[in-house]
């Protein structure tokens, strides 16, 4: 009986050796060797490699027109679609930018121009509380910083400088928001593009088309970088507070509710919002429900199967004298 103990209790401790005991080892490239120039064991690239993987996803219209500057026009409706449809009713001539031909939906084929399933009028996304009166619409942004402009000679030539903070530009520039006009005007004529490359019009123009915006909305923040994510515009808050005394914003009085414009070559332009001296300091947003864009066709046009367009461009200027 004590010779089976000592076997089990000897059985048992072998079992536990075989367990922790090291087994045969087979090396692979060593790091230490990869990174000795002189061995050079992976007879390549150094260990450890790396490679990087970017993942992402984007929401709305992000695109940087490359603008700068205390005073710029940092966004505008890039694209208005109105939409793909089985013909042109003479009688139903009215379609808004979210695709629809008002009064006829058995006439929307598809939401996009292109074609496709999607509308391509972007809308704001925001949290902002200030900007709540123009979430969900096509917008235009004008950023306004010119209270945190900075006299350089107050820093260099002239340091002790502090009764004029603007005075090395040009006359009649101030340190104060407004006195600027947003205004928008037509290109150039709804004209057909080419069926193998829609980048290229064809001949074929449609006279007498009107766009319209009715009930813009507006919303003005102190927020900027956070409206705009752009670098520029990241120092704004900082900038601000060391503006002494804190200017107050105050809102720009002056927008055009509903105006609109006939699509044709060198078209005038169209007042949207004035700031007054004074106004629109931070981000000013106009925007306008997609159901509220319309393009308006002339009765009588004649269509193809072709996608038309026209152009627009927005233009911010000062106003002061």
């Amino acid at each position: 009986m004590k010779f089976t103990k000592l076997t089990s209790s000897v059985l048992a401790g072998a079992t536990l050796l075989s367990i922790l005991a090291p087994t045969a080892t087979f090396a692979a490239t060593s790091t230490t060797g990869s990174n000795d120039a002189a061995s050079n064991d992976n007879g390549g690239t150094k260990l450890p490699q790396t490679d990087k993987t970017v993942a992402g996803i984007s929401f709305g219209d992000n695109s940087d027109n490359g603008n700068t500057g205390y005073l710029r026009l940092q966004m505008v409706p890039h694209t208005l679609d109105f939409g793909n449809h089985k013909l042109l009713d003479d009688t139903k001539l009215d379609f808004t930018a979210d695709g629809k031909n008002t009064s006829l939906p058995t006439n929307n084929l598809k939401a996009s121009y292109e074609g496709g399933k999607t509308n391509e009028t972007v809308i704001l996304n925001t949290k902002d509380k200030d900007l709540s009166k123009v979430e969900g619409t096509a917008w235009a942004t004008v950023v306004d910083k010119q209270v945190t402009r900075k006299d350089s000679q107050s820093n260099t030539a002239n340091p002790n400088n502090t009764t004029d903070p603007t005075s090395d530009f040009y006359e009649g520039t101030t340190s104060k928001a407004g006195s600027w006009t947003l205004s928008v005007k037509s290109v150039d004529a709804l004209t057909a593009m080419d069926n193998a490359d829609p980048s290229k019009p064809t001949s074929e123009t449609i006279t007498g088309a009107k766009l319209s915006f009715d009930n813009t909305q507006y919303g003005q923040t102190q927020q900027v970088a956070e409206l705009t994510k752009d670098t520029q515009d990241a120092t704004y808050t900082s900038d601000l507070a060391k503006v002494t005394p804190a200017p107050t914003p105050a809102a720009v009085s002056s927008i055009n509710s509903s105006f609109s414009t006939p699509l044709a070559v060198g078209g005038t332009d169209i007042k949207v919002a004035e700031a007054k001296d004074g106004e629109g300091q931070g981000a000013n947003v106009f925007g306008w429900a997609p159901s509220n864009i319309k393009l308006t066709m002339p009765a009588g046009a004649e269509v193809t199967n072709a996608i038309y367009k026209a152009n627009l461009t927005w233009t911010l200027s000062s106003t002061v004298a």
